[in-house]
């Protein structure tokens, strides 16, 4: 009996999950694309040298782009309801734009950056055309200024990028969602 029990169970997680791909669901998979847009970015200023492997921004932005509505998609600059789901599923904080003061700094925080670019719109058709974007709107943080390291805060950062097609035939939008987060770290957590 119990064996029937299993292989009922199995059965139906295989019938769940071709059901999921023919809906669109699993079938619709995104496109991780954080390498190519962690060149491209680190390319485009000189303010931070970013890698790929914060691993809570990625599920989330993964998490994200796979529910990416079709107004979201065409944003093409920073979605805040994107924006705050990914600073609830990763804990990090929203970053001030502005000029940042190390001597500012009271404990080591994370913070997170969301944008979505429908790359189908021929000003962000490109990994490097969103780089430059997003790279020009972290640009007033100036990280790398002497205020922003004063008493030794350091920064380091991550992004994580992934494509989704949104619709179907020719209403369909290929859009590019992306996360850059930035650690803060004051100099006593250094140690």
């Amino acid at each position: 009996m119990k064996l029937k029990r299993i292989l009922s169970l199995a059965l139906s997680g295989v019938l769940a999950v071709s059901m999921l791909t023919a809906c669109g669901g699993i079938g619709s998979a995104l496109a991780n694309r954080s390498s190519s847009f962690r060149s491209e970015l680190n390319g485009a200023q000189e303010m931070l040298n970013y890698k790929a492997g914060d691993r809570s921004l990625s599920d989330a932005i993964y998490t994200v782009a796979g529910t990416l509505t079709e107004a979201q998609a065409n944003t093409n600059g920073v979605d805040d309801g994107v924006e705050s789901t990914v600073q609830q599923l990763t804990g990090y904080r929203e970053p001030s734009l502005t000029p940042w003061n190390g001597a500012d700094a009271k404990e080591t925080l994370t913070y997170v950056k969301v944008f979505v670019y429908n790359t189908d719109n021929a000003d962000y058709d490109t990994m490097r055309e969103v780089a430059d974007n997003v790279a020009d709107t972290l640009d007033g943080m100036k990280l790398n200024s002497d205020a922003a390291t004063a008493n030794g805060v350091t920064y380091s950062g991550d992004v994580a990028a992934y494509e989704k097609t949104v619709g179907t035939g020719e209403n369909a939008i290929h859009a590019l969602v992306v996360g850059v987060a930035i650690t803060q770290t004051i100099a006593d957590a250094q140690s």
